[in-house]
């Protein structure tokens, strides 16, 4: 008798063995589970879009907190990391580091002295680096040596703006 429950645990060993060593399948719930998972990650990384470049830069701007909070920002020198979104002219752009997203954007006005192309490549991302002032022509004409055409500006008024002492394309 006790030869054949020996026997009987041997073959409920070999049982279990073998159900350990068999791949899992995965079945709907799983693949409801993993899909939404997915499509978690897919969301935190689209509404944190600058996280990754902040960790390093704990004073990089957005354009949407420029244009939320603007007196939070006037008068402080940002940095920002965003694709530029159209052409004002020779030295003059707008940017939204967000615009698929956010219809926040801000006006940049070159004052770093050397003269900047915007990247053909519209993924493509520029790091800006200047003062936030309100769009005061005169004012900013005499304080960064700018001559600016009013017609080009009249939109941008009043609002904030970046005077950026640096642009650089950013791999």
């Amino acid at each position: 008798m006790a030869i054949l429950d020996q026997n009987k645990s041997n073959q409920n060993l070999k049982v279990e063995a073998k159900a350990e060593n068999r791949p899992r399948t995965l079945g709907l719930p799983d693949a409801t589970l993993l899909m939404a998972l997915v499509l978690i990650a897919g969301f935190v990384r689209l509404g944190n879009v600058n996280e990754q470049d902040r960790s390093g830069f704990p004073n990089l701007a957005s354009t949407s907190e420029l244009t939320t909070n603007p007196s939070e920002f006037i008068g402080k020198t940002v940095t920002i990391r965003s694709t530029p979104v159209q052409k004002v002219n020779s030295s003059s752009f707008i940017i939204n580091d967000q615009p698929r997203i956010s219809k926040d954007s801000i006006l940049v006005v070159n004052a770093s002295g050397v003269a900047f192309n915007l990247p053909t490549n519209r993924n493509q991302k520029i790091e800006i680096r200047g003062q936030v002032r309100k769009l005061v022509i005169p004012e900013i004409e005499r304080n960064f040596d700018l001559t600016l055409q009013e017609e080009d500006y009249a939109g941008y008024i009043n609002k904030p703006a970046i005077i950026a002492q640096s642009i650089n394309l950013v791999d």
